[in-house]
């Protein structure tokens, strides 16, 4: 026995040194993937740092993950899954230098040529719209997603913008221009732990998906906003569905004006009655009640407009915006945004619901409930702005069952900012889920 359980030990352990090996050279690998000269912006996702996260997190909760979802009788198709693509450690997307903001590239290696065509083409529905010379192109239907690929790798492109991206994604997929990852001005950045990181020259940030939570931090510098460095907000309720608040003031610019609609803010004025100290909340559901116009013809055939009342739930939300309140509602109705005979906002702004005004020599509230009765108690803190967002109770009073199944593995959002000494702003977060002891991206994609 003991013979065996020695025989078992060893395997156990060269298996375990085996498998770290592997990780160790896959991990080394990853730092001579090459990418373009002229990246601005780099994302890095760490596939197999999320692999062990996921294998760690099966073994401490087995029953979960072994205990099957598929009906009897039901055909598991794994086909779909055959993506005929060779998975790094670590893959990479990247922004460049000339190109729309927002827009992405990235280079995968192909394993399987005959299984990635399949792939594209009866999963993601691409059409294959060029051959030539070994290349071929595919886009989506809308043109925000494109490859370039030949039979030993794709290259491709994510973007809000559609462009001719065609010879850009032909260096890619020929590795023209690049350097190793190992040596691009981003490497110390990105060579930090993490399941997400991302960089560019001024910002970077990470994302981790834990047991039952899904943690985020991103660091960038305060350019248009001066974040306080102590804070003092209005005391929020507990039981709120959302609850925000905001200590930052505007950096004075070069008489800059806001337009939406027809609407247009200085931000002068804005600054000149404006102290830095917003906050929001929205506590429960009302019933509010709306007058409807709608129009009939009459007997002699004329267009005659009809009024009635409609009733509707709506969410019970206030805004209070500090420091001198009746001179920033003065302002705003002058702007066309408050009617001053109602001490309402302006339909035509916010069409949504009806918002009541209300203001005082230090504060003005914008609220669903006429007459809000809002918190004059104050606390202070050390963070500039916070965010919670209970997420059960928002997904019920929404009322909105696509939003809803959104929301159906998820319980709470928490956000929190603080000011750096280097003037710049360090924003940390967290989306809690409703099992606990789960990995946070394995729930999230069984909800899907």
């Amino acid at each position: 026995m003991k013979k065996f359980l020695k025989i078992t030990a060893a395997i156990v352990i060269l298996l375990l040194v085996f498998f770290a090996g592997v990780l160790k050279y896959r991990k080394y690998q990853v730092t001579q993937t090459l990418i373009p000269k002229n990246a601005t912006g780099i994302i890095k996702i760490n596939v197999d740092e999320l692999y062990q996260t996921i294998v760690l997190n099966m073994i401490g909760n087995p029953g979960y993950y072994l205990k099957s979802d598929v009906k009897k009788g039901a055909a598991i198709k794994i086909d779909k899954y055959a993506t005929g693509l060779s998975i790094p450690a670590s893959i990479y997307f990247y922004n460049l230098a000339t190109q729309p903001a927002g827009t992405v590239f990235s280079r995968l290696d192909i394993k399987n040529s005959t299984d990635f065509e399949n792939f594209i083409k009866n999963v993601l529905h691409l059409q294959i719209i060029k051959k030539a010379k070994g290349i071929s192109m595919a886009k989506s239907r809308l043109g925000n997603f494109m490859l370039c690929y030949n039979n030993k790798a794709v290259a491709m492109v994510i973007t809000t913008q559609i462009r001719n991206f065609e010879p850009i994604l032909t260096d890619i997929l020929n590795q023209k221009n690049m350097i190793k990852a190992s040596e691009s001005k981003l490497n110390e950045v990105l060579d930090q732990n993490g399941h997400i990181i991302f960089a560019n020259a001024e910002n970077n940030g990470r994302i981790d998906f834990k047991s039952g939570s899904v943690n985020f931090s991103y660091v960038f510098l305060a350019k248009d906003i001066l974040p306080a460095a102590q804070s003092v907000h209005h005391q929020i309720n507990p039981i709120s569905t959302v609850s925000f608040w905001l200590n930052a003031n505007l950096k004075p610019g070069d008489h800059k004006i806001y337009k939406f609609k027809n609407f247009s803010l200085e931000q002068d004025s804005l600054i000149k009655y404006y102290n830095g100290k917003l906050d929001f909340e929205w506590t429960n559901s009302i019933t509010q009640t709306d007058s409807v116009i709608t129009y009939e013809y009459n007997d002699d055939f004329e267009k005659v407009e009809k009024v009635s009342l409609q009733k509707r739930n709506i969410p019970s939300i206030s805004v209070n915006v500090g420091w001198k309140g009746n001179g920033l509602k003065n302002y705003l109705a002058k702007q066309g945004l408050i009617n001053l005979d109602s001490n309402t906002v302006n339909k035509n702004a916010f069409p949504l619901y009806k918002v009541f005004v209300n203001s005082n020599r230090e504060n003005l509230n914008f609220s669903t409930v006429k007459n809000q009765n809002f918190s004059t108690s104050k606390v202070t803190s050390t963070d500039f702005l916070y965010l919670n967002v209970n997420l059960i109770k928002l997904g019920q009073q929404m009322e909105t069952p696509f939003i809803n199944s959104y929301f159906k593995t998820l319980r709470n959002l928490e956000v929190k900012g603080k000011l750096l000494d280097n003037k710049k702003v360090q924003i940390d977060g967290k989306i809690e889920l409703k099992n606990g002891d789960i990995n946070a991206l394995y729930q999230i994609l069984k909800g899907l």
